[in-house]
């Protein structure tokens, strides 16, 4: 898991037992359905935990077996798996290599409307996992997302290399069915394709655009601190 607010980074300094203000990036652990319940080691990554994958999978194995009626409730939930914001949410897409969905309304009562009718396919054999979903009544929100025409209430985009621009590839008006949002997640999902990136010229090609994703809360991660110091001044020296 990672941070986006000062929340969520407590949150981390919580199960990671790190000394305050000195959290990674990045952390890891096996948490129990109710979100708290510590299940394994916690670490940086994985590898704290599990010695590789296949002990990852057994390992997840035996630990959700200890939980059936969590497994039983599995792919449904009482609301939408909403990123908190939509710039946000445009970055975890590009990151996680997942398409976005976007749902926008003039006024709360109406987007709630909206978010309903994609409540259960979200949580679907077909779809759960396969989208990263924001929503907004804020036009000015909408504005990295070429493509949007303004009648429309939901909005699947394939967000750019580095999360702050994004394409509508689909988009549908508040009065549409289920089916037919249905069809349109499917087509979206079909046509799909996630980019290869290389981690070094990714990082390289970002800087040279001048693009850097700002923590709404300051990176306190010591060894990606000195990353970032230490390609900078490469970068001065090659210049």
């Amino acid at each position: 898991m990672t941070y986006e607010n000062m929340d969520e980074y407590k949150f981390m300094e919580g199960i990671l037992g790190v000394k305050s203000g000195t959290l990674p990036n990045t952390i890891f652990c096996m948490l129990g359905p109710d979100g708290t319940t510590r299940l394994s080691r916690s670490g940086r990554g994985p590898f704290f935990a599990y010695a590789n994958a296949s002990a990852m999978a057994s390992g997840m194995n035996l630990l959700a077996a200890k939980y059936p009626n969590a497994q039983k409730n599995a792919l449904s939930d009482s609301q939408l798996p909403l990123v908190k914001r939509v710039d946000l949410a445009l970055n975890v897409a590009s990151c996680d290599n997942r398409m976005l969905i976007v749902t926008t309304a003039a006024d709360k009562p109406s987007l709630k409307a909206v978010d309903q009718k994609l409540l259960s396919l979200s949580w679907s054999e077909q779809f759960a996992g396969q989208f990263v979903y924001g929503s907004t009544t804020k036009p000015a929100d909408l504005k990295p997302l070429a493509g949007t025409e303004q009648d429309k209430a939901i909005l699947v985009v394939e967000p750019g290399p580095y999360g702050v621009s994004g394409k509508v590839v689909a988009q549908l008006p508040a009065a549409a069915t289920t089916e037919q949002i249905q069809q349109a997640l499917a087509a979206a999902l079909k046509n799909f394709e996630p980019l290869v990136k290389s981690h070094r010229s990714h990082i390289q090609n970002g800087y040279n655009l001048g693009i850097e994703w700002e923590s709404v809360v300051e990176e306190s991660d010591a060894q990606s601190v000195r990353a970032k110091q230490a390609f900078r001044a490469r970068q001065r020296l090659q210049q």
